[in-house]
């Protein structure tokens, strides 16, 4: 009997790496990104004051936020004076010049924002900044 189709010969199966190297990328890209939002994940909810001359810091510090109603955060966890103290103390214990960084809400008593200074002082924190936000228009 004879055959109306010729006969074809079955290729091998492929993987086609160039779509498969395109995903790879756009995950690498994506996992990237979204790590870096994840350090900001203990942050309080808080309105910085605003300052025309401030300077940022790029050093290794310990970030210390007081809310609109003076209760004092340590990575997103309320502390009391002895928890502040003892943390400043370790922070410091390596280095008595290590920077420490208050951010305090606009709505903050000044007292409040002055107590956490005392404490961060008393502890032997040397090095303290307050935190801001550039106002529109400078530098």
């Amino acid at each position: 009997m004879r055959k109306l189709l010729p006969e074809r010969k079955r290729e091998k199966p492929q993987i086609i790496l160039t779509n498969l190297i395109d995903v790879i990328l756009i995950l690498v890209f994506f996992f990237m990104i979204t790590s870096s939002f994840a350090k900001e994940k203990n942050k309080i909810p808080i309105e910085l004051p605003g300052a025309s001359s401030g300077i940022s810091n790029e050093n290794e510090l310990l970030t210390i936020t007081v809310d609109s109603n003076g209760r004092p955060y340590l990575n997103g966890i309320e502390a009391d004076s002895s928890m502040l103290r003892e943390q400043v103390m370790e922070f410091t214990s390596t280095n008595k010049d290590a920077s420490i960084l208050v951010e305090a809400d606009v709505a903050t008593d000044y007292g409040k924002v002055v107590g956490v200074l005392d404490e961060i002082r008393s502890a032997g924190g040397k090095n303290i900044g307050l935190s801001t936000k550039a106002k529109p228009g400078s530098r």
